[in-house]
């Protein structure tokens, strides 16, 4: 009988914590509902700048990725300061969504110290601690003193949901580092973007450019590849990896390209001041139609269009510059549609015919990386690429564009259109561009894949399809030949890519080269006999200043 009441109080307890959870899991949904739909009835008041982000931390929400508005910060309107509520009054509505925003906020600060103490002593998440504890608790400090000079509930819970999203996106990053099958690929991917930056960073520098992010971070998501700048204030640069990137070199280069809409972003101003020294209109102008006259387009046409298609032509020419033929061969092969070749010529629009698209037209995208290989000495290559893209187009007129005309094409001479890409690669690459400190791409040093890199690039062709692992060292070069032996070799695309991989040592990891505790070997080998040692001390003796002059200093020290 005493198991019998035991069982049966058992029973209850459980249907009573299963009727709880129940009741509170939607009390909770109902306040969510309701704080959602009252951000809705606010959102046209709201005067915080929120950049494009993620639904969930895993998968960015939205078409455009590279949102450029901050993904965090309090809002700063000035408002009327709240009156005071007499002690045990009821609360207004306004009032209590107020004192649970800051109580959220309270939170958010508490798992961001937690978190930022945790990925601290992590080897591959330790780049992320400064934005947990530095950058999200300024934010929310900043927040609260908005709010202490008046700010309403709608913008403080506008803010507070960009700051869990900083914090929630952390969050994603450093649970992937800390999935053991994960982290090498995600460290090669990281180590690679790393070597994209380091010159734009030492430009910067040098320059006194006002870069605010360099810390890119791989993220494995079920998205295209691209880089999400809203995240710029923080220093940290998420870049989405699509499912495929570790199973082909072809995808890799491409992240030259997105580290140059990070770079365009980054560096305030910079954007705005190349348009004006281009002749360009500003971004917010997104191309209508061409207008045009007898079968032409005007220079001011072409510049409203080309104006639509900056940001992609910057960072064509930018990815081109890193990563060579490389670059420009990846574009041929992702591009290229075989069963409707003259998607290559179509200037695309939006949904509603109204805008042009940002990206160019296919062709002139490979065009222009060829204009760009040119340039920069590579000649014989930007002449093989092009005939092989020709090739690959031999049943389409390539000296032709089309351009939409309502549910119909309309074919316009490409002409005009290199023509002006012509124009816009000369000053981007060899500038003078005041934005650049009065320099051109070419004049960032290290930035320029010209012909000793591709040298290299072709080295690591040369030993990848020979089986071996690369002695070359510069991972763009690594890559750069993978891209290219995959191309000769496509039915061992993912057995080069693995081998180009084991010559990169994964960033956030302890992986070294293959060969890192090799002897020396070839041209580069050492005899260390007792002769040259002799040599060596005695050379050393000749380069150092007097003995005199050395106490000297000793003593002044």
């Amino acid at each position: 009988m005493d198991d019998l009441d035991r069982y049966v109080g058992y029973l209850v307890a459980a249907a009573w914590l299963i009727i709880h959870a129940a009741m509170k899991f939607g009390a909770r949904r109902l306040e969510r509902a309701a704080r959602a739909e009252a951000l809705r009835a606010a959102a046209a008041a709201v005067e915080v700048r929120r950049g494009t982000l993620p639904a969930s931390a895993d998968e960015p929400r939205g078409d455009e990725p590279r949102g450029d508005a901050p993904p965090a910060g309090a809002a700063r309107r000035s408002a009327a300061p709240r009156a005071a509520v007499p002690f045990g009054a009821p609360l207004a509505p306004d009032a209590a969504r107020l004192r649970a925003a800051l109580s959220r906020l309270a939170e958010l600060d508490r798992s961001a110290a937690a978190l930022g103490e945790a990925v601290r002593h992590e080897r591959a998440n330790r780049r992320f601690a400064d934005v947990l504890t530095t950058f999200v608790p300024r934010e929310i400090a900043r927040l609260r003193a908005a709010v202490d000079a008046g700010l309403g509930a709608h913008e403080v819970e506008a803010a507070a949901d960009d700051i869990e999203l900083v914090v929630s996106e952390i969050a994603v990053l450093a649970r992937q580092r800390r999935d053991p099958s994960l982290l090498p690929e995600l460290g090669d991917a990281d180590a690679l973007a790393d070597a994209c930056y380091a010159p734009v960073i030492a430009f910067a520098r040098a320059e006194g450019l006002p870069l605010r992010s360099g810390l890119p971070a791989t993220q494995l998501t079920r998205l295209d590849l691209a880089i999400w700048t809203g995240f710029i204030p923080t220093s940290i640069a998420p870049i989405f990896l699509p499912a495929d990137f570790f199973s082909t070199p072809l995808r890799w280069p491409a992240l030259a390209h997105e580290i140059g809409h990070d770079f365009l972003a980054s560096v305030d101003g910079l954007e705005p001041a190349l348009r004006r020294e281009l002749g360009l209109p500003d971004r917010s102008e997104r191309a209508r139609p061409l207008a045009l006259d007898d079968e032409r387009a005007g220079p001011s046409e072409l510049r409203r269009v080309f104006g639509a298609w900056f940001e992609e032509i910057f960072c064509d020419v930018f990815g081109t510059l890193m990563f060579g033929p490389a670059y420009v061969l990846t574009m041929s092969e992702l591009f290229f549609q075989e069963d409707s070749p003259y998607a290559s010529l179509a200037i695309q629009t939006d949904a509603g015919g109204a805008r042009y698209d940002e990206h160019p037209p296919p062709h002139l995208r490979v065009l222009i990386g060829c204009m760009v290989l040119d340039r920069a000495g590579l000649g014989d290559a930007a002449g093989a690429l092009r005939e092989a893209w020709a090739r690959r187009h031999a049943e389409v007129d390539l000296d032709e564009l089309l351009l939409p005309a309502g549910r119909a094409w309309h074919a316009f001479p490409l002409a005009p259109f290199t023509e002006m890409a012509e124009r816009l690669v000369e000053r981007l690459y060899a500038g003078p561009l005041v934005a650049l400190s009065g320099f051109g791409l070419q004049d960032i040093s290290g930035l320029d894949h010209g012909p000793h890199a591709h040298q290299e690039g072709l080295r690591a062709r040369d030993a990848l399809l020979a089986g071996r692992v690369p002695a070359v060292r510069d991972a763009r070069a690594l890559l750069a030949g993978a891209v290219l032996a995959a191309h000769q070799a496509p039915e061992r695309a993912l057995l080069i890519l693995t081998r180009a991989r084991a010559a990169i040592p994964a960033l956030g990891t302890s992986e070294q080269r293959p060969d890192a505790f090799a002897p020396a070997l070839g041209a580069f080998s050492i005899a260390l006999d007792r002769r040259a040692v002799t040599e060596a001390l005695l050379f050393r003796e000749a380069l150092l200043p007097p003995r005199a002059l050395r106490a000297r200093r000793r003593a002044r020290n």
